[in-house]
């Protein structure tokens, strides 16, 4: 009931306030109070907006008929301070004469409005109304000519409207949330003058982005109070430290709190807190490289409280991992490291297991695994290196000795055979050609032995038969040709 007398209250307001503008804007364009009922009598129009929940960007008009053609105008709620034209938010494309369902208008995308934002921020009373084109230019002018072009349809001398409650909600989501606090940590006991560290994760639950105060509390006071400004979804980590100087031995409660979420915690204020004990270290002798390790060791809380320590591993000196152990007043417990031998040299080491004031040392021998040596088998496979005797292959320059029959270059004794230009007559110097045998000499190819046929050098004593150039005369016969 509530909704619907509200909804009929801002009907009769927007009707009362469209009458009076429409008398404004008549006279303002020169048009008779006549005329405008006239023109108010000649066209008809109806809407239909029921109560809808909303994104924010979009709402949908029901039902809408527009005798003339138009448009759905959405005002907000600013149209019942008066707000004529201001409160147009959204309107619909241009609509053909006819009825129309289901119309579904985007808001803040006016023809000549500005706009902050684009989309409601929150619940809001809308008013769906028709609007003529009566410029008929297919744009909705109404907002962009103060309301002068494409003023509503008149029914009775009244706008036609229709109001709806619109809600709005995003699709998934939050808002106003309390962030929660998670991931809290803080040490069980500190000794009397040290600090107490406290850590805590805090989360905004919501979608968009908020600022809320984050309290730490001590003994029930408030030590640290701060404004956090977070993204929707985003986290961070707030760490808080007090210094004990000044706090009495004794337990205390203590915790990080948000506006309906907190993780509370107790600690231990003592005079002194006495170190965790170390025994029964074990190890493995030998380990290969690159090859994973387990280191074991007890450890013992000897205070009459509980206790939080680190525990260290130390290879050769080195720092490899720490782990912080809580223990109870007494207790004791294994405490386990798996080492990564990778990268760590053969050899021989000192490993230790450490607490604040005690520890354990032993060696351990870090080999190379067996697969190695055979890997530097292949350096002995160069004996393919002595396959090089084909090198002795290299016989085939033997055959060079082709060059030694070169030896008929001896041959050019012929050019001695000359002498018959000495002399024609004998024909028994022919016999020279007789030692063209030497071609006969070239098939001991397979011999130097031709080099003894340098013998034919021998029958250069025909150098001696160079006698008949005494015999030269003929020369002179040939003067007589």
């Amino acid at each position: 009931m509530h909704t619907q007398s509200r909804k009929l209250t801002a009907v009769s307001m927007v009707l009362l306030l469209l009458v009076s503008s429409t008398i404004a804007f008549g006279l303002a364009s020169g048009a008779s109070l006549q005329q405008a009922g006239n023109a108010g009598n000649a066209a008809a129009a109806t809407v239909t907006f029921s109560d809808q929940t909303t994104a924010g960007n979009t709402v949908t008009v029901d039902s809408v008929n527009v005798s003339d053609g138009g448009f759905v105008a959405i005002h907000d709620s600013s149209l019942l301070e008066g707000n004529v034209v201001g409160s147009v938010i959204g309107v619909s494309e241009y609509l053909e004469p006819g009825e129309y369902e289901n119309v579904e208008i985007t808001l803040f995308d006016v023809p000549g409005a500005e706009f902050d934002s684009d989309e409601l921020s929150e619940n809001d009373t809308l008013i769906a109304m028709p609007h003529e084109d009566t410029n008929a230019n297919g744009t909705y002018d109404f907002v962009a000519t103060d309301g002068a072009a494409d003023g509503p349809y008149v029914v009775d001398g009244a706008a036609v409207t229709d109001a709806a409650n619109v809600t709005v909600e995003r699709d998934g989501a939050v808002e106003g949330e309390s962030y929660t606090v998670s991931n809290f940590s803080a040490p069980p006991s500190v000794a009397q003058g040290d600090t107490v560290t406290v850590n805590a994760t805090i989360t905004n639950p919501n979608t968009v982005t908020d600022v809320q105060e984050v309290v730490f509390r001590f003994d029930g006071e408030v030590v640290a109070r701060d404004q956090i400004e977070l993204a929707g979804g985003e986290s961070t980590t707030l760490s808080y430290a007090l210094n004990s100087s000044s706090i009495e031995t004794g337990s205390y409660f203590h915790g990080v709190y948000t506006q309906s979420d907190g993780a509370p915690g107790q600690v231990q204020i003592v005079d002194e807190v006495q170190s965790f004990e170390v025994s029964d270290l074990s190890a493995p002798d030998t380990v290969s490289v690159g090859s994973e390790f387990t280191v074991t060791a007890n450890v013992t809380n000897p205070n009459a409280f509980a206790s939080e320590q680190a525990v260290e591993f130390r290879l050769q000196g080195t720092l490899v991992e720490a782990q912080d152990v809580s223990l109870d007043a007494g207790e004791s417990s294994m405490v386990e490291f798996q080492v990564d031998a990778t990268g760590v040299s053969p050899g021989t080491y000192i490993h230790s297991v450490f607490t604040r004031d005690f520890g354990q040392s032993a060696l351990i021998t870090v080999e190379t695994t067996g697969e190695e040596p055979p890997e530097e088998e292949p350096t002995e496979t160069e004996e393919p290196t002595e396959t090089e005797e084909p090198t002795e292959t290299e016989e085939p320059t033997d055959t060079e000795e082709p060059t030694d029959t070169e030896e008929p270059t001896a041959t050019e004794e012929p050019t001695e055979t000359e002498e018959p230009t000495e002399t024609e007559e004998p024909t028994e110097t022919e016999e020279p050609t007789e030692t063209e045998e030497p071609t006969e000499a070239e098939e001991p190819t397979d011999t130097e032995e031709p080099t003894e046929t340098e013998e034919p050098t021998e029958t250069e004593e025909p150098t001696e038969t160079e006698e008949p150039t005494e015999v030269e005369e003929p020369t002179e016969t040939e003067t007589e040709v």
